[in-house]
């Protein structure tokens, strides 16, 4: 369960959930206007980036210009 909930505080992760929840609506003959609704998504993600909820602190970036060359 731990694993589920580091994985789930990825924003890709949410944004891709979110995709197949509107592709799985969207078959069963429900009309939502997706676009709205990923757009709406992509924002929050974004809100909580920047606010800290869906990043991990303890990963230090990915800096390449720090990496030790062999």
């Amino acid at each position: 369960m731990n694993k589920f909930r580091e994985r789930i505080k990825n924003p890709t992760t949410i944004i891709g959930i979110t995709g197949y929840v509107l592709a799985i609506i969207s078959a069963m003959g429900i009309h939502i206007n997706n676009e709205v609704v990923l757009t709406i998504i992509q924002s929050i993600c974004a809100i909580c980036v920047l606010l800290g909820i869906l990043n991990n602190p303890e990963n230090p970036g990915r800096d390449f210009s720090n990496k030790k060359k062999k």
